[in-house]
């Protein structure tokens, strides 16, 4: 019993020491919490508590796009909204949601950026934490960036019978035209209908487009074969028959609209095949 006893005793002092001489295992240090809502192409809403603690670039990717993929140098629309990490307050100079089309390049994006963008998909979201340097030392940015689509996104619908055909290839789009006379009012067919929000008098709007002459079918004017740069054009500053086309089409949408002379340029029939990738309100001056 007294071996017994003994064995016991010796057995749990080895069981002591042993846990003795584990150390504990560091904390882990938990990254600050970042908050992210709104939905993608409209700006977001960002919360988190400020100030950030200082630390070294990171990238989350928030939203996985299945759109085209960025190209070095290659056309893009970012919408990006920037933060300051020491106060949570929104930085206008930096960015605040507004679509913007531009060449994906170091000087156009920012070096730091750049690389980040290089492949990413249209339709994804980013959100960016970085180190910067500012006249009272050094804090963290915050920057929310959602790649934009520079194609129509959404359902695709019958086309009206009579109206022009729509194609895409790789080029951008091509408009053909039927053996017919062109129409003596303004006709409007929704090609694709995109889930964005809606087109309103005097906003600002990103498209690609193709317009061509009916009948001849000679390009009138076309940012697809312009580069393929998006552009942004107001509303109000557009022909009357393309403004009355496209006020209350959704983001996202492919939209054909017949502009006779007298709501055009006054002398011919335009066919235009528009893109609406992005719309924001203006502000007034």
């Amino acid at each position: 019993m007294l071996r017994l006893r003994a064995l016991v005793a010796a057995l749990l002092a080895v069981l002591v020491l042993a846990g003795c001489s584990e150390e504990p295992e560091p904390p882990v240090e938990e990254p600050p919490t970042i908050a992210v809502t709104g939905a993608f192409g409209r700006p977001p809403v960002v919360s988190f508590d400020a100030p950030l603690e200082l630390t070294e670039e990171d990238t989350e990717v928030l939203v996985e796009g299945e759109g085209r993929e960025l190209r070095d140098g290659g056309p893009a629309l970012i919408a990006l909204s920037a933060y300051d990490g020491d106060t949570g307050e929104p930085l206008p100079d930096r960015g605040t949601g507004t679509a913007r089309t531009l060449l994906l390049t170091p000087e156009q994006v920012g070096e730091d950026v750049h690389p980040l963008l290089v492949g990413t998909p249209e339709g994804s979201r980013l959100l960016v934490t970085q180190p910067v340097s500012a006249d009272d030392g050094e804090r963290m940015l915050v920057l929310v960036i959602d790649v934009l689509h520079t194609v129509a996104q959404g359902e695709e619908l019958e086309p009206e019978e009579g109206m022009p055909a729509v194609a895409q290839d790789n080029d951008g789009v091509t408009i053909s035209l039927p053996d017919s006379d062109p129409p003596s009012a303004l006709e409007v067919d929704t090609v694709i209908r995109g889930d964005g929000r809606q087109v309103a008098p005097g906003q600002a709007i990103t498209v690609q487009y193709q317009a061509v002459t009916w009948p001849g079918g000679d390009i009138y004017d076309s940012t697809w074969a312009d580069g393929q740069v998006p552009r942004t054009i107001l509303v109000n500053d557009t022909f009357t028959g393309l403004r009355d086309g496209l006020v209350d089409q959704t983001v996202g949408s492919r939209v054909l609209v017949v502009v006779p002379p007298e709501l055009g340029n006054g002398t011919q029939t335009l066919v235009f095949a528009v893109d609406i990738l992005a719309a924001s309100d203006v502000e007034p001056n």
